[in-house]
């Protein structure tokens, strides 16, 4: 008796064994597929490497955020060694006991980021997937389970797990009013609609191709994926192909400053065209990157800066997305052209030189040395330039505070005479001279080199 009872559990144990099902997920060149998966307690998942690229399933600390993942029981990252592949073949199985959802991305070279992300669900007993009502239906396709069909409509339609799950067979066959759900109910356990970001709308968007790279390659796309919200000015391929030769291709090579250019296209909150026209016309509005865009309205029209809105309110669950005509530059920080002054000169080299030595050899106001056009009696020495056009450090602050502005700018050297009534074409410096003025003035001056 007891030798039979050992006999029924050797045949009882292995039917057990098979009982058990086993799913394939292939670690994809910049995805995992299926990406999400529902099995039962005691399931198994195979991940195969299909050859494209270094990869490892780490299910350990999220690649994108830093934190842990919190999964039901740690996992081992795979491959078993806990370093990572790049030959095709398998990378290993995983037995799942624990119910619960399981998530997983790709630490390699922020291919989380790029979206190689993946879950698991893993449900108790009690759900059950009608695979004969799925064979019936597509068994001339050679697709026998939900699972099969679920990741036929992902591969051959591009279909998310939410869009799979809603289908209702529609126009291959009729399921009598039915939803792949209705029949599927462990393969779409937990399916939810994913939320649509603004970097998704940018991504899908066939005009934006441009964007959706500088956008990865300045590590804005974890950003512009979070909560928000989001108002994204987002200039088309052709914006971008408008700008200077060799500035594109220079900005992708700098990524300190794409992402401030970047940045200068993104406001924190949602501004749909409706709010534009009611709230900010005229107005500034400041951006992620800690600088203003300009709002104005002209009919039916809105301008950013000198960017037209073309498209407007495509609206994400974490913002919105206006498309521009033109690529919004900000500006940068102020330039001093010191060799204008070194090329008009022999003994003065710099803007702050020159304002200082016309201070203190002509009784000039910082306004006046700033607005001077280089005119020393013989012609401007600045090709109708002042020195507010190229010293714009050393002149950014200056204001004209004096009640008499009109005169003050009008006031211009016309000859300086020696002191014996002779023209003087270059006068030298420490020796006393005459001169005079475009408003008849005449001032005897020595000019004192500084």
């Amino acid at each position: 008796m007891k030798k039979y009872i050992h006999y029924l559990l050797f045949l009882i144990i292995p039917l057990l064994s098979f009982s058990q099902q086993i799913h394939y997920v292939s670690v994809e060149e910049m995805s995992f597929a299926p990406s999400s998966l529902i099995i039962e307690v005691g399931d198994q998942v195979s991940f195969t490497h299909n050859g494209f690229g270094v990869h490892d399933v780490n299910f350990t600390t999220n690649s994108i955020t830093g934190q842990p993942f919190n999964n039901p029981t740690e996992i081992a990252t795979l491959p078993s060694n806990g370093q990572f592949q790049s030959d095709a073949g398998l990378m290993g199985i995983i037995t799942f006991n624990i119910p619960g959802q399981y998530n997983y991305d790709c630490s390699m070279y922020g291919h989380a980021s790029m979206g190689m992300v993946g879950s698991i669900t893993v449900n108790e007993q009690g759900c059950e997937d009608n695979d004969s009502f799925v064979e019936d239906n597509f068994g001339d396709f050679f697709i026998s389970d939900c699972e099969s069909l679920i990741l036929f409509l992902e591969n051959s339609y591009n279909y998310s797990a939410f869009e799979s799950c809603s289908w209702n067979g529609s126009p291959m066959t009729d399921f009598g009013g039915l939803t792949i759900a209705d029949f599927c109910e462990c393969s779409c356990e937990g399916v939810e609609e994913e939320a649509t970001t603004v970097v998704d709308i940018i991504v899908e968007s066939e005009d934006h191709n441009t964007l959706e790279t500088a956008l990865m390659v300045a590590g804005l796309v974890e950003t512009l994926n979070t909560d928000g919200p989001w108002t994204v000015f987002a200039p088309t391929d052709a914006a971008f192909e408008a700008l200077p030769d060799g500035l594109l291709d220079d900005l992708l090579a700098n990524t300190e400053s794409l992402t401030s250019v970047l940045s200068h296209h993104v406001v924190s909150g949602i501004g749909l065209s409706t709010d534009l026209y009611e709230d900010y016309n005229g107005l500034t509005v400041p951006t992620l990157n800690d600088t203003e865009i300009l709002v104005t309205i002209d009919g039916n029209s809105i301008m950013i800066d000198n960017a037209l809105i073309i498209t407007s309110d495509l609206v994400a669950d974490n913002g919105v997305v206006h498309v521009i005509d033109t690529v919004l530059l900000p500006e940068g920080p102020c330039v001093d052209d010191d060799s204008i002054i070194a090329s008009a000169f022999q003994t003065l080299s710099t803007c702050l030189e020159t304002i200082s030595f016309l201070m203190t050899n002509y009784g000039y106001s910082e306004y006046e040395a700033c607005n001077w056009n280089g005119d020393m009696g013989s012609g401007s020495l600045f090709n109708g330039m002042t020195m507010f056009d190229f010293c714009e450090c050393s002149c950014e602050d200056v204001n004209n505070n004096s009640s008499i502005s009109n005169y003050i700018s009008s006031k211009r050297i016309i000859m300086f005479f020696d002191l014996f009534g002779r023209k003087v074409t270059n006068p030298s410096f420490n020796s006393p001279y005459f001169i005079l003025y475009d408003d008849g003035s005449v001032k005897k001056s020595i000019i004192l080199k500084n």
